[in-house]
């Protein structure tokens, strides 16, 4: 009996033993995290306005004439010199074009009334299609950070090209959006470049460069954590437990933001950071 009660006791001891072991493992993961790093380094950094703008013609003119048409002198996708007759009326009034370009608009017939402005269009419509620009509608965030004379990268069909904000409206205006009734203020680019191959009426995709930096210390924006106060911090790994570093932060790409301060190149910060990552948190690295 005596034995029996020996190897019951040991089977017992072992027991607790596994027991003990298993919380302990147990408690061993839960304080410490595995994570994924990213050195901090010195980069040139840009940072931009990322929009879509309206390719449209340099100069337009309205023709709005009222009678009876005498004489309709030009036709749609017709090339006029300034100074041609583009219409005549009974009344004696004509009207001629203010410029070079090509006539996209033609609303009446010859010797038939011009009721277009009781429709709320033009009679004709003029434009030069030889200088093209963007027109641009920002939102209030952005209307801040856009200048006359920004430099701006426009992509259409995969093909790029230069130019500048070269006016910004005085005053902002309700607009009709596909979410509803916005506030936004018009903006226009002029190109750099020629821009035979782009048409009117499109979208064209706008990179508006607000700011840039040459070689100054960035971190991947993933890293970034905000206190209540909407203050920025970040978690480094020293010698295997993490830390947590207040920083101040500048400009801001897509992928990367400046650090000002509160971290040293070749730190390690780590790559969207956990709630379980915790200052004074042991950690192991993935990467």
């Amino acid at each position: 009996m005596k034995g029996k009660k020996w190897i019951g006791l040991i089977l017992f001891l072992a027991f607790i033993g596994f027991v003990s072991y298993s919380i302990y493992s147990s408690q061993q993961e839960e304080v410490t995290a595995t994570v994924r790093t990213a050195e901090v380094k010195k980069e040139d950094i840009t940072e931009k306005i990322v929009t879509t703008g309206i390719i449209e013609p340099s100069e337009s003119q309205q023709v709005f004439g009222q009678g009876i048409v005498s004489e309709l002198a030009v036709s749609v996708g017709d090339s006029v010199t300034e100074g041609d007759t583009l219409v005549s009326y009974v009344n004696g009034t004509s009207f001629e074009a203010e410029f070079n370009g090509t006539v996209t608009e033609v609303n009446i017939k010859e010797e038939s009334n011009d009721t277009s402005a009781q429709q709320g269009r033009a009679s004709i419509v003029v434009e030069n299609l030889n200088d093209l620009q963007v027109a641009l509608q920002l939102s209030r965030s952005d209307a801040g950070e856009v200048q006359v004379d920004q430099n701006v990268t426009m992509t259409y069909n995969d093909t790029e090209f230069e130019g500048l904000v070269s006016k910004i409206d005085p005053v902002a205006t309700q607009q009709q959006t596909q979410t509803g009734a916005a506030t936004l203020l018009g903006a226009t680019v002029t190109f750099d470049s020629d821009t035979s191959e782009l048409i009117a009426g499109f979208e064209i995709d706008v990179d508006i460069i607000v700011d840039s930096q040459k070689s100054v210390m960035v971190i991947p924006v993933e890293t970034l954590n905000y206190n209540e106060n909407n203050e920025p911090y970040v978690y480094i790994v020293n010698e295997g437990i993490a830390e947590r570093k207040d920083i101040k932060t500048g400009i801001q790409s897509e992928a990367i933001i400046e650090v000002q301060e509160g971290l040293s190149d070749g730190d390690k910060v780590i790559l969207s950071p956990s709630s379980d990552v915790k200052d004074g948190l042991e950690v192991e690295l993935d990467n």
